[in-house]
């Protein structure tokens, strides 16, 4: 355990100045497109239930109350 938490301590003293570093002069932009997330697709909604929600929330009175 104590060797793991060596590291990890370690790791938090290299990885914060690396990624403060790489915030602030944009290095992330030399980076290839393909490790940016991919855009989501919409979520296509049957006919019936295009009436039902609105922004990802129900309708009060919309649908089955339980």
């Amino acid at each position: 355990m104590p060797i793991f938490l060596g590291y990890f301590v370690w790791g938090l003293i290299l990885a914060a100045p690396l990624a403060w570093l790489t915030w602030r002069f944009d290095l992330l932009r030399w980076l290839p497109r393909w490790t940016a997330p991919r855009p989501r697709r919409s979520v296509r909604l049957p006919p019936q239930l295009d009436a039902l929600v609105i922004r990802g929330k129900r309708r009060i009175g919309g649908g089955d109350q339980s």
